[in-house]
């Protein structure tokens, strides 16, 4: 950056892109004067032949090309690893460099001619094979060369070069009129190259009237985006590097600040403490869930026999084999009863659809109409009736050749054709022409119809409706989810990695009605559209300016594992020694304040499912498994590109439907982690047998507390055992001889023994040695979690102190006479109870029904009165 100027003309290569082209020339030329230094001086041939002493005269000339081969290239190489991106400067000679390069070339050229006349004359009647192979190998590495220079040339040669480099001397003039002039002339010369380009790519293609327009409309959108922007495909590449090391270095600072709600980074989006996840711990959210999850198949089934072979390579090529009708006569039962429209010869379309639902034991879903007809804005899907749901779905393909990719391209906003809206609903045109084509499709041939009334028996007319789709198939079952709604009012739509550039805000929210979205992790295509680009064209433009590293280094960085930081800090002093004054960062000042046509932002739909995974450190033998989970995301929050090696790869039909089972995976794993140490719990407390209470025959299992096994801290957000309505009871076990455990007043359980047990049942105050040993206990036992009254029994009475002479194991609740929970009672025989905690419906009551409670007996006569010792109830639990 900038393009290279030569011979007058822009090129579309920078002077610091030559580094790899010279280097790869610079070997190839140093072998070979390696083998021809070897061949000429150290091989004899003899003065008698005159192929020999012809191809000694050759070989001293081809000689001289060479070292002057490695001297230039060289020089380019050590010219082009010089300043930055901007800073072009220490470059300037580059191009003078490069004239002699190409001078050279020629003479090349004139040698590779004289190779191939010497190889007509003395090829055949020249006995010396080491001449001939030398000579032959000479002619061959020239002409290599020179293709391989010309083929360069072609690929960075710009129609508009010439233009563009009037246009900015005119800039430099002020000559307003010419410069519009020039603009004008820019614009529709980019234009022009694209659709160019576009119809190269696509020639194989039978051009439609669509087509044509598509062309012109990509075209216009490239040539916009890269308007009077003079940058070369290498800075995109280097901006891509410098992009993803700035979001890294950005995120790590954030979560290095002291008061930051954020609480981490997963898959780049921050989790606060507002962030919702799925609760799959709840049946409801579960159930739709697994919908999600179920749905998915059909999404994947619809890209037919590639998918189909891509995730099964070996079985599925053997299994479509099989069923082929080519090879077998096996495809007219799978196909049966199914219409389907320009599907191959072999019909492995609707073959891989079926043998995809059979793989998965789904005999209940029926293929009714399968259309693999594929043109731009012309979507390939197919209609299954699914008896195990009673759903009717149609799945729509995503993306899976190029007029697929043309519709993509094709982002403005269209209006959405419904009558009744709620709002400005814009869609993306693409998708919509796509979404009309196939409701068009639906009711010409009454395909939907046909699904419904496919089997009345089992009540298919009343069957629901559900639309899927995945990329391109997504955002067209979304928007045909907004034209079937008004015949269809309970239909869903499940819309895997939908286009970020789909719906308008209004019609974003509405569609949270009916539509569900899934994204996985980084995933680029709900980050994309018009308005996210015009965003992303701004940032990568802006880490150019501030970068001071060659090009080189920074690609380099980017190619290894954990890449060193090429991003300069900000406000931070200058690495280099050298580094370019500031107005040469600015040198085209124009090219990062131009901004794109102003775009109506569009947004993924319906209600986001994101997917998202931790990150676990990378070591030399490789890297752990992340874990996976899933949260509600925010339809807005996808506006900006994470840069990372994932962000292709995890948009991958196959790759979301993994994704999704690993969060279910996840969620299994962590449930049975948690039951197998809420076991061990148990296990350590089942170590003797324990004696059946005589009082309560029926009471729960009493777990001992030993300082062994100190209880975690429940979560916030568990609920409370003794609160939960649906809570399992706990089953009853023989009890035997526990250890006692002491309830203080801030709800730890204190474990005592028989002296202190017994003191605390008597009816004799304590003696001063036994009061220091309660104190002792109580000041170094371990915090236990409290035990409560069981369920099944809420109106076990608690036991006074004098009962606890049996062989059940006591729970004393001791609460001193100040405490919050239970003042002290204002007599000696009758208790007064100031405040209860009246969360727990099992606690003790309010004050107005101590009198009439069955949980509260009446308290024994307290020996040193009111300000004695804590009133103790003991609980058998």
């Amino acid at each position: 950056m900038p393009g290279m100027v030569l011979f007058r003309r822009r090129w579309s290569v920078g002077s610091d892109d030559l580094v790899l082209p010279a280097l790869f020339l610079f070997i190839l030329h140093s072998i070979w004067l390696v083998v021809l230094l070897v061949v000429l001086f150290g091989l004899h041939y003899g003065s008698a032949q005159s192929c020999s002493i012809t191809l000694v005269d050759h070989g001293y000339g081809y000689l001289g090309i060479l070292v002057s081969c490695l001297i230039c290239e060289s020089a380019i190489m050590w010219l082009s690893m010089r300043g930055s991106i901007l800073y072009t400067q220490p470059r300037d000679a580059v191009q003078y460099v490069l004239y002699i390069r190409l001078a050279i070339l020629l003479v090349e050229l004139v040698y590779a001619v004289v190779g191939i006349a010497w190889l007509v004359q003395y090829y055949q009647p020249c006995s010396d094979v080491t001449a001939k192979n030398l000579t032959l190998g000479i002619v061959v590495c020239n002409w290599l060369v020179i293709f391989s220079v010309c083929f360069t040339l072609m690929c960075t040669f710009d129609p508009t070069g010439r233009t563009f480099v009037k246009l900015k001397a005119t800039r430099r003039r002020q000559r307003n009129l010419t410069t519009y002039t020039l603009r004008h002339r820019l614009e529709e010369g980019q234009a022009s190259s694209w659709s160019r380009r576009l119809k190269f790519i696509m020639c194989c293609t039978r051009a439609q009237d669509t087509q044509s327009d598509a062309y012109s409309e990509v075209a216009s959108l490239f040539a916009e985006f890269f308007r009077d922007l003079d940058i070369v495909p290498s800075d995109i590449i280097a901006g891509l590097v410098l992009l993803r090391q700035r979001q890294r270095a950005k995120r790590s600072a954030i979560l290095d600040q002291a008061n930051n709600d954020i609480i981490a980074f997963l898959s780049g989006m921050p989790v606060t403490r507002n962030t919702k996840y799925l609760d799959l711990k709840n049946s409801v959210e579960m159930s739709m869930y697994k919908e999600v999850c179920y749905y998915m198949l059909f999404a994947l089934a619809a890209y037919g026999w590639p998918m189909y072979l891509l995730r099964k390579p070996a079985c599925g090529l053997c299994r479509l084999v099989s069923s082929c009708s080519c090879t077998s006569g096996s495809s007219a039962r799978l196909t049966q009863s199914v219409t389907v429209e320009e599907d191959n010869c072999c019909g492995c379309n609707v073959l891989a659809v079926r043998r995809h639902f059979l793989d998965q034991d789904l005999k209940q879903v029926q293929i009714v109409y399968m259309s693999c007809h594929d043109a731009v804005y012309e979507t390939p899907f197919f209609v299954a009736v699914d008896h195990g749901k009673k759903k009717v779905v149609i799945s729509i393909r995503g993306t899976l050749s190029l007029k697929d990719a043309l519709t993509d391209l094709t982002g403005d906003s269209e209006r959405l054709p419904v009558e009744e809206q709620h709002g400005t609903w814009l869609g993306h045109k693409g998708m919509v022409y796509s979404a009309e084509y196939i409701k068009k499709k639906l009711e010409q041939e009454m395909i939907l119809s046909q699904a419904f009334g496919r089997d009345l028996s089992k009540g298919t007319m009343h069957y629901g409706l559900v639309i899927v789709g995945h990329s391109l198939g997504a955002g067209t079952a979304a928007i045909l989810s907004f034209l079937l709604r008004p015949q269809y009012p309970s239909l869903h739509c499940y819309a895997y990695s939908p286009p970020g550039g789909l719906l308008s805000e209004d019609a974003m929210e509405y569609s949270k009605e009916f539509c569900t979205s899934v994204v996985l992790g980084k995933d680029l295509v709900p980050r994309i559209g018009l308005y996210q680009l015009e965003g992303f064209r701004r940032h990568l433009l802006e880490v150019l300016q501030k970068s001071d590293k060659p090009k080189w280094r920074i690609i380099a960085g980017g190619t290894k594992c954990i890449p060193k930081s090429e991003f300069p800090e900000e406000d931070g002093p200058h690495t280099q020694g050298s580094a370019p004054p500031s107005s040469r960062l600015w040198l085209h000042p124009s090219d990062l304040s131009i901004a794109l046509s102003a775009s109506t932002p569009l947004y993924p739909p319906g209600r986001v499912i994101h997917v998202v995974h931790n990150h676990p450190p990378e070591s030399c033998c490789g890297q752990e498994e992340p874990t996976y989970s899933a949260l509600w995301g925010d339809n807005k929050a996808f506006d900006e590109v994470i840069i990372s090696p994932a962000m292709l790869n995890e948009h991958m039909p196959h790759m979301v439907m993994e994704g999704l089972h690993k969060v279910v995976e996840a969620n299994i794993a962590i449930t049975e982690q948690r039951d197998a140490e809420s076991g061990e719990s148990e296990a350590s407390s089942l170590r003797a047998d324990l004696p059946i209470s005589p009082l309560l025959p029926d009471s729960p299992l009493i777990r001992s507390n030993t300082p062994d096994t100190p209880p975690a801290p429940a979560h916030p957000s568990s609920p409370s055992p003794s609160s939960s309505s649906d809570m399992p009871k706990a089953p009853t076990v023989p009890l035997q001889a526990s250890t006692q455990s002491l309830m203080m007043s801030d709800g730890s359980a204190v474990p005592v023994d028989d002296t202190l047990s017994s003191a605390l049942n008597s009816d004799t105050p304590p003696s001063p040695a036994e009061n220091a040993q309660s104190a002792a206990l109580e000041h170094d036992a371990l915090p236990t979690p409290a035990l409560t009254i069981p369920t099944d029994n809420p109106t076990a009475p608690l036991l006074q102190p004098s009962d606890a002479n049996t062989n059940l194991a006591p729970h004393y609740d001791c609460r001193p006479p100040n405490s919050d929970t239970v003042d002290a009672p204002s007599s000696p025989k009758t208790p007064d109870i100031a405040k209860v905690n009246c969360t727990n419906p099992f606690e003790l009551p309010p004050a107005s029904q101590a009198e009439t409670s069955p949980l509260l007996p009446p308290a024994p006569e307290s020996p040193s009165g009111p300000s004695a010792s804590p009133i103790c109830y003991v609980s058998s639990v």
